[in-house]
């Protein structure tokens, strides 16, 4: 078999080159259009389901940078994690720009931005094939999955942590150009940003192995004595290996912590056979992005099914492996997937879910390049094809971009990203959240409807049948009421909203002694209200 060269790929590129000579006008240009494409959500809202709980109900960052906002940002593990640099930017935006919701979005888009331009340049002084490292950064920072990270405001720790990871890159092959340990300061300072921003970046010190491997070759020949060349890249690593252990010890305890890690006992190849279909939800969604949503209901295995694409990814990982002299970047592109996916590939499921589309932003550049370096490859061995396949590579470029703006107005508001999630699968959470919408929005039946559908999903959740019982007793359906609120109790005895509820139903029937226990315990967790507002009379 013939070997592609390197060579090859940079003058299937040198057309362009010649076009273009400035990296950073091209990365500008593509941070720019990023932004323009995300740009309608600047007028977006916030979404109650976590920008709560990071930006308009946390008081720390109400009050924007201040001495005891500091001390927050580096004690708190609210979120489940320790990510004092995210707190800090939410805390500057409140700064800068006051409670108004385009000014975190603003924050969110230029920095997705920055990171697009970021691994254009990365990749452009590593490879030298300028266009085909902009498409692997315009498919990276374009494709609908994007959406989740950049459009939620909760998910600034996605981009901020990616922002700081495409920096490291940057400082990295300085390094590598120049060895040094003052560069590799600037590289731990990026790795130290990113994982205070969010754990997911732990892969950082691997992905930069692979970058070692190929394209920067600093293990030269990889057929003869890479072993004895490849420790002392390792040992340069060390204290990024380090950092990233003691930030994984650190996400594991908080996440136990604030019961972020949902414990599921399985028999392993139970568990094996999961994370295969994670692995291929994300592989499939990378190249077919359709039915999107904020929340994925969790499906029985099949198991043919799984053992079809287990068998599917373990070629394609057979493949990487043997011609990884022949096509280094799809061994680098496939295992950058593989390795920045692992920490949320469902080693351990965290919270209601088993896959995300955020959980896409990182490991998607690593399928972006190992599919347009081995396009750019074949292209310089096939040149008859490369009208056909250059349409295909600008097709899918397209659609990636039409299919983002076309998505962006189910993030509008917590109405409209829970009725698309709702329609896409109706997981509990979702049911949860959109009923509690359609209540709001005097939708009673529909309520009931939704609540009935997560209920199936689950039936263990209160809050459901909490907004059931109001449904039905707007409705007027009391006894109907009464039932689903004294279950949500039984469910939750700490939840608060259900106790006033019957204590209103009981006081409408004269039981003033069950009225009185409700409004007595509904006060105990923290409900301020007078018993004379139910026209409950005294003891």
């Amino acid at each position: 078999m013939n070997t592609f060269s390197y060579g090859a790929m940079n003058r299937a590129d040198a057309s362009g080159v010649s076009r273009l000579q400035q990296p950073g006008v091209i990365a500008f240009l593509l941070g720019a259009v990023t932004f323009l494409l995300f740009s309608p959500a600047l007028g977006y809202g916030f979404i109650n389901y976590d920008d709560n709980l990071y930006v308009y109900e946390n008081p720390h960052v109400l009050h924007g940078f201040s001495r005891e906002g500091l001390v927050y940002a580096f004690q708190s593990i609210d979120g489940a994690s320790w990510m004092p640099v995210t707190w800090l930017s939410f805390m500057l935006d409140t700064t800068l720009f006051g409670m108004r919701a385009a000014g975190n979005h603003l924050t969110n888009i230029l920095l997705h931005s920055a990171s697009a331009g970021l691994l254009f340049l990365v990749l452009q002084r590593m490879t030298k094939a300028t266009w085909t490292a902009l498409l692997v950064a315009a498919v990276f920072a374009w494709h609908p999955q994007r959406l989740e990270s950049v459009a939620w405001v909760a998910e600034r720790k996605d981009v901020l942590s990616v922002f700081f990871f495409m920096l490291g890159l940057l400082a990295y092959v300085r390094h590598a150009e120049q060895p040094g340990w003052r560069r590799m300061a600037w590289v731990a300072a990026c790795l130290v940003l990113g994982v205070m921003s969010k754990p997911i970046v732990v892969s950082f010190p691997l992905i930069l192995l692979l970058l070692d491997f190929w394209p920067l070759r600093r293990l030269g020949n990889p057929t003869t004595g890479w072993v004895a060349r490849l420790w002392p890249l390792i040992k340069e690593k060390i204290p990024l290996f380090l950092i990233c252990a003691a930030i994984m010890v650190a996400t594991v305890w908080s996440q136990g912590n604030r019961n972020g890690i949902l414990v599921v006992h399985f028999p392993w190849y139970l568990k094996l056979f999961r994370i295969t279909e994670n692995v291929w939800f994300y592989g499939r969604m990378f190249f077919c992005p359709t039915g999107l949503s904020l929340l994925y209901r969790t499906v029985a295995l099949n198991y043919l099914h799984v053992l079809a694409v287990g068998a599917v990814l373990a070629a394609v990982t057979v493949i990487a492996l043997r011609q990884a002299r022949q096509w280094p970047w799809l061994a680098a592109g496939w295992f950058w997937f593989l390795f920045s996916l692992a920490p949320v590939a469902g080693f351990i499921r965290i919270g209601d879910i088993t896959v995300a589309d955020r959980y896409s932003y990182l490991p998607a550049a690593g399928l972006a390049i190992a599919v347009f370096y081995s396009a750019a490859a074949a292209l310089a061995r096939w040149p008859r094809i490369r009208s056909g396949l250059a349409g295909v590579m600008a097709a899918w470029l397209m659609f990636c971009a039409a299919g983002t703006w076309a998505d962006l107005p189910r993030w509008q508001n917590t109405y409209t990203i829970f009725e698309s999630a709702y329609r896409h699968g109706a997981h509990f959470v979702a049911c949860d959240q959109l009923a509690a919408q359609l209540y709001l929005r005097q939708e009673y039946q529909q309520a009931i409807t939704v609540c009935n559908a997560g209920m199936e999903d689950n039936n263990g959740l209160a809050s459901l049948y909490n907004t059931r019982g109001g449904s039905y007793l707007m409705l007027g359906d009391a006894d109907r009421a009464l039932a689903d609120f004294s279950r949500a109790i039984e469910m939750k005895p700490s939840f608060s909203p259900p106790y006033f509820s019957r204590a209103m139903i009981h006081s409408q029937r004269k039981q003033y002694a069950e009225a009185r226990a409700d409004i007595k315990e509904y006060q105990r967790q923290g409900g301020a209200l007078d018993p004379a507002t139910l026209n409950i009379p005294p003891e």
